[in-house]
Order: C-alpha cells, then sequence, then structure tokens
C-alpha cells in the first residue's frame, strides 16, 4: 500500500460519531501504516487520534497519543493540525489550558502563515 491508501483506509475506518471507538483492527492498521511511511506526519497525526478513539483496551497507553503527534509535528513543524491536536491532549488528558493555549496558539499562528 502507498502512503495515500494507508490514510484513505484510515478514514474509510473512521469512527462517525462520538459514541463509536475507534477499532483495535483500525488501530492496528495505523500501526503498520506508520512502520510502513515512518516520516508521513499525517499517518503519525492520525495514529495519535485513533489510539484517543479507542476503547480503554488498547495494546498502547494513552500517552501514546501525545508521542504520536509530537513525532508528527518533527517530521513537519508546519503542520497545524498535529500542533491542534496536542493542545487537545493537554487541555482533555492533563487538564492543562495553559499549556494546551501555547500549542493552540503555534496553530493558529502557522494556519495563519500558511494563507497569508
Amino acid at each position: 500500500m502507498t502512503e495515500d491508501d494507508y490514510i484513505s483506509d484510515l478514514r474509510a475506518r473512521w469512527p462517525h460519531d462520538d459514541a463509536s471507538d475507534a477499532s483495535l483492527e483500525t488501530i492496528a492498521v495505523a500501526d503498520e501504516a506508520v512502520r510502513a511511511f515512518p516520516l508521513s506526519a499525517r499517518l503519525w497525526e492520525m495514529r495519535g487520534c485513533l489510539i484517543q478513539l479507542g476503547p480503554e483496551s488498547l495494546p498502547h497507553p494513552l500517552e501514546e497519543s501525545l508521542r504520536s503527534f509530537q513525532r508528527a509535528v518533527e517530521i513537519d513543524p508546519q503542520f497545524a493540525d498535529a500542533w491542534d491536536e496536542i493542545g487537545h491532549y493537554y487541555d482533555v488528558v492533563l487538564d492543562d489550558e495553559k499549556t494546551a493555549q501555547e500549542y493552540f496558539d503555534k496553530a493558529k499562528s502557522l494556519r495563519h502563515d500558511h494563507v497569508a
């Protein structure tokens, strides 16, 4: 599969409402995708989101989602979506609004710079 194939496959498997969790199978596909394309910021970001959306009985601890988002911004420091996801992690999981806002501001700045 190509990187785009993995992205399309994961989007097709994505939970479509708040009541559904990401399946363990979907998370396994995300793991496979980042092994196949370790320099894909988009796949790392998607993996992090799926881990957060996964069931309680995950093969990964929740902190692994943060590591996935951090890997995405290491690969592509201009990737605003991943900065936003780091902000959401700090806000919702760690209840650290001050730190979260720094990441949200970074994402907003990148989006503004991209449009300008």
